[in-house]
């Protein structure tokens, strides 16, 4: 039972550093988006919108970080 614990709570922790992980990058985008609509950069940020909806390494290059992390 202990074992079993243990287990769970590292995948807590695990799953803590995978959503901190997220979200820095997350608030990063926003940032960049942020930055494109004040200089008036209005096609240029939907474009990066939409560049980051259809870009599979947004979720594998996390994946990558984390895994980094957790050795």
């Amino acid at each position: 039972m202990t074992s079993q614990v243990c287990s769970e709570v590292t995948t807590c922790v695990d799953v803590s550093k995978l959503l901190r992980i997220q979200r820095h990058d997350f608030l990063n985008h926003l940032q960049v988006i942020h930055a494109m609509i004040q200089l008036g950069r209005n096609e240029k940020a939907l474009q990066y919108i939409e560049k980051l909806a259809h870009d599979p390494e947004m979720i594998s290059n996390v994946l990558a970080t984390y895994k980094n992390e957790c050795k």
